[in-house]
């Protein structure tokens, strides 16, 4: 054996080791989570449910760290081009994310809520969103369908919150970090992010589980658009 397939595996192992203290670190966060989650349903108090809420979120933050550095080794290890455009195709359905373009309306839905604009992790949307986009934009574009393209836009981001869950989970509006999101949406799908040209619109509702709405339209749809839709869910904040 080479020297540089030595080299090779040997970073190959040091990267394993790093997944397998990831994992470790991952499973201790779960063991205290559950901990907290147990004094909470013995005293039937919410009293604990931030603590419980940082264990969880730092439970997500190490298994999204774990499967970012798995990304990479799958980008090293997996050498056709072809499995690895599959693999990234898997990744969209295994997130959940859903993209629909229907009367002129672009329509985005992922199993999750936009991160905090304070949070220091956002990954675990972002890249998944990006890849979504671009595989559905490349199999549009094989089929010879339209991809929609935006001048002069709204973005309406829907924030639905699990309705089993405390009330006190509901954010600010101005507390999403919605920039990301947006610079994503406008790579693929408008010609500019300038407020001169796009606006936003916030609307908060309580539904089955956590997930995250986006429609994007042409700004002149917009009024009749949130006029049917705010029937159903009612809008607490707007802003542009």
């Amino acid at each position: 054996m080479r020297m540089d397939e030595n080299d090779s595996f040997f970073k190959l192992k040091e990267q394993l080791e790093d997944a397998q203290k990831l994992m470790g670190r991952m499973e201790q966060y779960i063991v205290e989570a559950r901990g907290v989650l147990q004094s909470c349903i013995r005293r039937q108090s919410e009293f604990q449910y931030a603590y419980l809420g940082d264990m969880i979120q730092e439970t997500a933050k190490t298994s999204e760290r774990l499967t970012d550095k798995l990304r990479r080794l799958t980008l090293e290890i997996v050498v056709n081009p072809k499995e690895y455009e599959k693999y990234k195709e898997d990744l969209v359905l295994i997130h959940g994310i859903e993209l629909e373009y229907k009367d002129e309306i672009l329509r985005v839905s992922a199993p999750v809520l936009i991160p905090h604009r304070k949070d220091c992790y956002t990954d675990y949307l972002y890249k998944p969103l990006h890849t979504a986009f671009r595989n559905w934009c490349m199999q549009r574009a094989e089929e010879k369908l339209e991809i929609p393209t935006y001048t002069n836009c709204t973005i309406c981001f829907v924030h639905v919150y699990d309705e089993t869950l405390p009330l006190a989970r509901v954010r600010d509006h101005d507390n999403y970090e919605e920039k990301h999101v947006q610079d994503i949406i406008t790579n693929f799908f408008l010609r500019s992010d300038s407020g001169l040209y796009t606006n936003t619109c916030h609307v908060t509702r309580m539904g089955e589980e956590d997930r995250t709405l986006l429609y994007v339209m042409d700004s002149s749809k917009f009024p009749a658009w949130i006029s049917d839709f705010g029937k159903e869910t009612g809008i607490e904040k707007n802003h542009e």
